[in-house]
């Protein structure tokens, strides 16, 4: 990979059912782009979360994501009109042993640093503005 840079955005409407197509659509760009498998489950498994929280628990109704793709990086943007939320400064809860009896839910911003190199947050004109990098490599 390399060159010049690419960058491909597509809107979605903020649905439960518009994850799936995101999903979709964003896989297909990053084999497009000639990403590594790793880095193509990465960005689909942090995708997954951010959507299905913006949707469930911040109330999005519209979302657009951004790939950018450079120099060995490719950089997911997250826009969406929900409540403000900052997964990047939100404390990571983490699974530390086997345990039949764990609560569900509250993981997903161990997943995000877990899996991207890179987080950033920005909160402005009524959007939460979710940067994740990830190797191209993977």
């Amino acid at each position: 990979m390399g060159g010049e840079p690419q960058l491909v955005s597509r809107d979605f409407p903020g649905t439960l059912e518009a994850a799936s197509e995101a999903e979709a659509w964003v896989m297909n760009e990053a084999r497009a782009l000639g990403l590594a498998p790793g880095a193509e489950f990465a960005i689909n498994l942090c995708l997954e979360e951010l959507f299905l929280n913006a949707v469930r628990h911040g109330r999005a109704n519209r979302t657009k994501i951004s790939i950018r793709s450079d120099s060995g990086a490719v950089r997911l943007e997250f826009v969406d009109d929900g409540v403000p939320f900052d997964p990047a400064a939100a404390t990571a809860r983490r699974i530390c042993d086997r345990r039949e009896d764990f609560s569900i839910g509250g993981y997903g911003t161990g997943l995000l640093q877990e899996f991207s190199r890179r987080i950033s947050y920005s909160r402005g004109d009524g959007e939460n503005r979710l940067v994740l990098e990830f190797d191209s490599a993977g």
